[in-house]
């Protein structure tokens, strides 16, 4: 039997071996059994400066801004101390960004963080990387991308009139979201792109509408109810550490987006001009809106209706402001496009970072399924395994506080491989001083004060809560617990596929991370502004660096290989 499977098992990697080895551009000459050339193919350069900004923006400035403000004011106290929070949410991710410049110049291939911390921190056997795309493939964008659906729904049923919006209606419209942005992705990756930068361009102009008519109801430019938000200044401010973290959690969930763009920097043009810019930017443009949007927020909704208002604060804002007709149903709209926006941003970057993982193995049998359609430039199997994840998390939960377990469930992950990452800037930087795609360095103190802050709101919400929580509807340590149990698990499916296979097949699973070493120093001194419609794959000219992936003993010959893009 063991012989039978291991001969299974070879006849089915020759055949992807031959898949792949023709999709990537090998010359061998030989017909697979499961797909042609004509089917999959390498990813297009499709990601300009304006889309590579969008993608960060869009995804950071979804349902973060529009629900959790009155979360984290009712944690902390005082809208004065959630400004400074919102405030230090910006410098910090700013700090982490500019690690992920420098990852990302570094490894200019679709894939992301899952390739970061692989060059960094290669042993044992990438359990890392393993782990991390492990957790944002089970647990972390399909979790983030269900939680936003029925955001969308909440504000476009409380546009339509209906005052009780949090169960099986609003996911129903979520699902529907959902379903419109998966088939958009699936059918054209340029019109996807075009549609993140058209509702990034709605979002941009909806927080401006809010900061600019709280500045002008500030002035008395606008007749709104007085309130003492900001003259209390810091008094009533809470102590609590884990409620802290907590709030921490939720500021995160609405920065969290300016890594996006690096899952699909394979298909980015000019990375070396285009990275540093687009995602510097995103931080900025985003962190200055944030705060300015709690301003007004506090200026206009007083705490007590803040507070009462959970997820559709920016709702109560603009009905305050503009009244029944314009801040009851048009602006809620737009804010529910604001978030299909975010989700379709979520939907881009983690099919890329799906089929870099199959490409590099860690999935049994996953070379199969990646590359891009040939007719539609899209990784439709990837785009298809994501869609039914998100659905398993949107419809799996019972009616209730959905949301608030979904967005600490999937941080908790987001934000430890997040510091880990950051950390792999800081460890290559020693390990690999000359790597010759370095052209951006980070500031190591900026790094090391993300680094700190992930460890923060990674390990405070198990500490337990001073406040009573008996009438809260699930236990404070169930989001975290649930986030550490996912991202565990994934060393049971580590073990068997990169000790178990390669011992009993001679596999070698890591053999890509040499390969892309090789191709980097080789490839250094391309200009990439000459050549952006190169493929990243080792050149069919250069022999002798191809034959460097490739064993050289007559057992591993026959094995499954890796290529690389």
């Amino acid at each position: 039997m063991p012989d039978i499977w291991k001969r299974v098992w070879h006849e089915k990697t020759e055949a992807e071996s031959d898949i792949v080895s023709q999709v990537w551009g090998s010359s061998e000459d030989s017909t697979p059994s499961i797909a042609t050339p004509a089917q999959m193919v390498p990813a297009r350069k499709n990601i300009g400066i304006f889309s590579a900004t969008a993608m960060g923006v869009s995804l950071m400035m979804g349902s973060g801004i529009f629900s959790t403000p009155a979360s984290i004011l009712k944690l902390v106290g005082t809208p004065s101390m959630a400004l400074v929070l919102w405030a230090l949410g910006a410098v910090i991710s700013f700090g982490g960004a500019t690690a992920f410049i420098e990852l990302g110049l570094m490894y200019r291939r679709n894939g992301g963080t899952m390739r970061f911390l692989a060059h960094a921190f290669p042993r044992p056997k990438l359990m890392l990387a393993f782990l991390f795309s492990w957790a944002m493939i089970v647990c972390i964008r399909p979790g983030a991308i269900a939680a936003n659906g029925p955001v969308i729904g909440k504000y476009w049923l409380y546009a339509a009139g209906q005052s009780d919006s949090s169960g099986w209606q609003a996911r129903g419209v979520g699902f529907g979201c959902i379903t419109f942005v998966t088939a958009i992705n699936i059918v054209s990756a340029k019109w996807s792109l075009r549609l993140i930068n058209l509702l990034t361009v709605i979002k941009i102009v909806v927080i401006l509408i809010i900061v600019i008519t709280g500045i002008v109801a500030a002035a008395g430019g606008i007749h709104v109810e007085h309130n003492d938000n900001w003259s209390r200044g810091f008094s009533g401010t809470r102590g609590d550490a884990r409620d802290y973290a907590s709030a921490l959690t939720k500021v995160f969930w609405a920065y969290d987006g300016f890594t996006n763009l690096v899952y699909s920097l394979g298909e980015l043009r000019r990375p070396e001009r285009n990275l540093p810019w687009s995602i510097s930017a995103s931080v900025v443009i985003v962190g200055i809106l944030y705060v300015l949007a709690n301003v007004a927020f506090f200026i206009v909704v007083p705490i007590d209706v803040a507070i009462n208002s959970e997820e559709i604060l920016a709702a109560e804002f603009t009905f305050r402001v503009f009244g029944q007709s314009v801040g009851k149903v048009a602006l809620p709209i737009f804010i529910g496009l604001s978030v299909l926006g975010t989700i379709c941003a979520q939907t881009y970057g983690v099919s890329r970072l799906l089929d870099s993982t199959n490409e590099v193995g860690f999935i049994p049998y996953g070379r199969r399924f990646c590359g891009n359609h040939a007719k539609l430039g899209t990784p439709i199997y990837s785009l298809v395994a994501i869609y039914a994840l998100t659905l398993l998390y949107l419809f799996a939960p019972p009616p209730g506080k959905v949301f608030d377990l979904l967005v600490d469930f999937v941080q908790w992950s987001t934000w430890l491989f997040y510091g880990l990452a950051a950390a792999g800037a800081i460890v290559l930087r020693y390990t690999k001083p000359h790597h010759p795609l370095r052209t951006f360095k980070s500031f190591h103190p900026l790094n090391i004060m993300f680094i700190a802050f992930c460890i923060y709101i990674t390990v405070f919400p198990f500490v337990p809560p001073t406040s009573d929580t008996s009438d809260a509807p699930y236990p404070f340590y169930l989001s975290p617990l649930l986030g550490l149990i996912t991202t565990l698990a994934g060393l049971i499916p580590w073990y068997f596929r990169m000790y178990w296979w390669p011992k009993k097949t001679g596999v070698n699973l890591m053999a890509w991370i040499e390969s892309e070493d090789a191709e980097d120093v080789h490839g250094a001194g391309v200009d990439e502004h000459d050549s952006e419609q190169r493929v990243d794959q080792v050149d069919e000219s250069e022999p002798d660096v191809k034959e460097q992936t490739r064993t050289v003993d007559d057992k591993q010959a026959n094995d499954e290989q890796i290529y690389v893009r």
